[in-house]
């Protein structure tokens, strides 16, 4: 087998040099690029972690703003509870004075309150009477009261109390604001 070279031989040697430093030129350009961008990614990575560090050294010394602003909302949980449960008293008050001023206007000579008994919003009335028609006025007079709802006599009976026969009543209903 006959080999032939057409370059010549000094010109092959300049262009297995020529290729060699092309190549090495790419391979030197290649790793300073990826150098390049090894260097941005690490300089990018600590920036991060620095910003991490920062955050977190943030939100500890927020730590004790925030146990602080905790126990705020705790005592202001309280403090809207006792203003409730004040308002509810205010309210019972005005509500009980009310009543008992209601109750002496509709009261008749024949009868008398043993007993009134209060519970949410039910009333329970006891009391006793000379005569059944003084009964029936008192619970119809007591049931105009606007505040006063399904009001009802329960039972109506005879008892003697300290010898006299007297009749004792009962009366049931609600009591709306």
């Amino acid at each position: 087998m006959i080999k032939i070279n057409l370059l010549p031989k000094k010109l092959a040697k300049k262009m297995i040099l020529y290729d060699l430093y092309l190549f090495l030129l790419v391979v030197i350009l290649n790793l300073s690029i990826v150098g390049g961008i090894y260097y941005k990614n690490e300089k990018n990575i600590a920036e991060y972690k620095k910003m991490i560090g920062d955050a977190k050294a943030e939100i500890a010394s927020l730590e004790n703003i925030y146990r602080e602003y905790l126990n705020l909302e705790k005592e202001k949980q309280e403090i809207e509870k006792r203003i409730k449960a004040i308002n509810d008293v205010k309210e019972g008050r005005a509500l009980a004075a009310r009543t008992l001023y209601d109750l002496t206007s509709v009261i008749k000579e024949n009868v008398w309150l043993k007993s009134f008994k209060k519970d949410e919003d039910r009333f329970e009335l006891e009391g006793r009477s000379m005569e059944n028609e003084s009964i029936a006025d008192f619970v119809e007079n007591l049931s105009k009261i606007p505040y006063m709802r399904n009001v009802e006599l329960i039972n109506v009976e005879d008892i003697a109390e300290e010898g006299i026969v007297v009749k004792k009543f009962l009366v049931r209903g609600n009591i709306i604001l």
